[in-house]
């Protein structure tokens, strides 16, 4: 394992731990890490040219289409902060020039300043947003060109699988103590619910709901060891759980059991429905295409995990978790105010948006009620992506993230190694968790929880491009090369 994923490996489990990242020390961070990071892998890469060269699976990662339509989405962001005549911002954006001249009319800006102005309601912002899109992006292409190896994949699959096991027993000592802390901070605002070290239980929940399935997956890529051939006498089964490889195995079996349970006790209702879809969707991938050949044995385990979870619940106590239920309503009447008024910022700014990282200023002017807090989010990823970027840049990051979903389930079905389909499952499917929590929150706001879900994505779209031929060719070109 070479010092690229180590790096990144640490930036994926340290990055949630400050507040899920989500604070000015940690993002500058977090980009600038990345920055230098990829500087140095350029610098090394044309150092040794002669050794590492692009393998045609690297080439491949991504189609041409998505790539196209990421740069677009950078492309539309950089262009909202480049200054333009007053006259071309009125074409292109007349809701914004408008609100700038209501600036005027106040005597809170002079009219010479106005001249030139930009697409985005506030350029400083968007920068600021654009920045760390673009260290996103070099955090996922880093990834994908130091992922090429079977011990490379399983690193950083069991690296994200212990985050999620950290966050998770943190999250229920600190709720079950009764001290509710982050570390030295206390939490009184989600004071009834396990938060690990996000501020938001949802955001706690969405970080769990990612790797949940990973584990589960990575824990089916063992399951070959579960089944015994059949005939065997009662002294032959007994001598087979006497395998070291079995007894072994049976220690990931515990992932995700404290996993499930931690995101249980978020009391995260969008958190615990979409961990039973994501179930059930499991369970039908398998009933297509099992991951190690043992259908039966695949499903029994995947059956006993869910039901050793809900059981451990139970007995812990689930009375708090039903009464998120039952005393509220799944979607109250804030949220559908939220998407209402988001609605109407997009349609005053439907190609181009208000600017990235200019929600919060933008989403004012649409608000008919008085929450009596600032409204910095509109609990929707996709409504504010779009209310922010525009139907082009938005709309193009939009369609390039579900295209790549379902290549990801294209190369699923295709790939035929067990540990490949098992960490291809559980990558799927943990990006697949967050697609649907998008749709009743803001969790890919989080840095912490963005670079995890980038990660997955990387898993699911690269390890089944390579065979295990390759992976033990490249581990031992890259031995050579560390």
């Amino acid at each position: 394992m070479n010092w690229l994923l180590v790096a990144l490996c640490l930036i994926a489990v340290f990055l949630p731990l400050p507040f899920g990242g989500n604070i000015e020390w940690a993002i500058f961070g977090f980009e600038l890490s990345v920055f230098i990071i990829c500087l140095l892998y350029l610098l090394a890469r044309d150092s040794r040219n002669s050794k590492i060269r692009s393998k045609p699976e690297e080439k491949r990662i991504i189609p041409l289409i998505p790539w196209c339509l990421i740069i677009i989405f950078l492309m539309a962001g950089l262009f909202q902060i480049i200054p333009l005549p007053a006259a071309a911002i009125q074409r292109l954006s007349p809701v914004g020039y408008n609100w700038r001249q209501t600036l005027v009319s106040s005597g809170l800006v002079e009219q010479s300043r106005l001249r030139w102005q930009t697409i985005s309601l506030s350029p400083a912002d968007s920068l600021y947003e654009l920045a760390k899109y673009l260290a996103y992006g070099l955090f996922a292409w880093l990834l994908a060109r130091a992922i090429n190896t079977r011990k490379k994949a399983t690193a950083l699959t069991l690296t994200l699988i212990g985050a999620g096991v950290f966050q998770s027993l943190y999250g229920l000592s600190e709720h079950f103590s009764g001290s509710h802390r982050i570390f030295t901070w206390v939490n009184r605002y989600y004071a009834g619910s396990a938060f690990g070290t996000f501020v938001n239980r949802d955001h706690y929940s969405a970080f769990l709901e990612m790797i949940f399935p990973l584990s589960l997956g990575y824990f089916l890529a063992r399951a070959d060891y579960f089944g015994w051939p059949s005939g065997l006498s009662l002294r032959q089964k007994i001598a087979w759980f006497g395998q070291e490889k079995l007894q072994k195995s049976i220690l990931f079996i515990l992932p995700p059991l404290i996993i499930g349970v931690g995101l249980f006790f978020s009391r995260c209702r969008s958190g615990i429905i979409i961990f039973l879809l994501t179930f059930f969707l499991i369970l039908l991938l398998l009933s297509v295409s099992s991951v190690t050949g043992k259908r039966k044995t695949e499903r029994r385990l995947v059956y006993t995990i869910i039901l050793v979870v809900l059981i451990g619940v139970i007995l812990i106590g689930i009375q708090p978790i039903l009464e998120r239920f039952t005393n509220q309503k799944l979607l109250d009447e804030s949220r559908w105010l939220y998407y209402q008024y988001t609605l109407g910022l997009i349609k005053d700014y439907p190609y181009l948006g208000s600017g990235l990282g200019t929600y919060v200023k933008a989403i004012n002017h649409y608000l008919g009620k008085d929450f009596y807090v600032i409204i910095n989010h509109a609990h929707n990823d996709y409504l504010e992506m779009l209310g922010e970027a525009g139907l082009i840049g938005g709309g193009a990051l939009i369609l390039s993230g579900f295209l790549l979903l379902g290549l990801g389930v294209k190369r699923y079905f295709r790939t035929r190694d067990s540990l490949t389909r098992g960490i291809s499952l559980g990558a799927l499917m943990g990006v697949a968790a967050l697609f649907l929590h998008s749709l009743t929150d803001f969790s890919l706001r989080m840095p912490g929880n963005a670079v995890v879900w980038l990660s997955l994505f990387v898993l699911c779209l690269k390890v089944p491009l390579l065979s295990p031929a390759q992976y033990y060719s490249g581990e031992r070109e890259e031995d050579k090369d560390d």
